[in-house]
């Protein structure tokens, strides 16, 4: 019997799901997949001619990131920064920063399939996070670009800013959270918008819910 191959076919850990919103656009949630996600280590100093060669960005402050229309560069730590690129961009962008860093005392890794990203926006976007975190989540305290490792339920994960408060549409925070907790969190996240009119979703592992 001959046994026909097929190409492999990449699929994103919330393949399964669908985008799902509240009613008067109050809030809306989604997943993008495939995003480019590479770590980098070093020195602030020693990363930033590379880093603003390849991708035009400067290197973020503390608790913050730099964006453009392309690429958003997070700080996870003073010597780690988290590097989002173009979608199934993930390769050019190593071969690139390679490149422009080699010889220096720096780790540059790519993650782009450990983490997916959860983009979560709308008017109602803050008070859903609010029911999942301890974080200090107040504009006052969490604004536009701000970050911030913390947990959601018991799913961990890296949390940014990334439309104003006062732009159309509301605010839109992005979760990069590891690809086994994102149907966890997915379903936490409508779970926590049910006052909102957000559909619920179950998770298929049969995670509980209960925080």
């Amino acid at each position: 019997m001959n046994a026909t191959l097929t190409a492999p076919v990449r699929r994103s850990p919330l393949a399964h799901r669908s985008a799902v919103s509240a009613p008067d656009d109050l809030l809306h949630l989604s997943e993008r997949a495939f995003d480019a996600k590479i770590v980098l280590r070093g020195l602030p100093e020693v990363l930033a001619p590379a880093v603003g060669k390849v991708t035009g960005l400067a290197m973020p402050e503390a608790t913050r990131s730099t964006a453009n229309e392309t690429h958003r560069l997070l700080w996870q730590s003073p010597d780690e920064f988290l590097l989002l690129g173009p979608v199934d961009g993930e390769l050019e962008l190593m071969a690139a920063l390679t490149a422009e860093l080699d010889g220096q005392h720096v780790q540059i890794v790519n993650v782009t399939d450990y983490h997916t990203t959860l983009v979560l926006s709308g008017p109602k976007a803050r008070e859903t996070l609010m029911t999942l975190s301890t974080l200090d989540l107040h504009p006052r305290g969490f604004a536009l670009d701000q970050v911030a490792g913390t947990t959601f339920g018991h799913a961990l994960g890296w949390l940014v800013q990334t439309r104003d408060d006062e732009a159309e549409g509301g605010p839109s925070f992005e979760i990069l959270v590891r690809w086994s907790h994102a149907d966890y969190l997915f379903c936490e996240l409508t779970h926590g918008a049910r006052a909102f009119g957000m559909p619920e979703a179950r998770p298929v592992s049969g995670e509980k819910m209960e925080i």
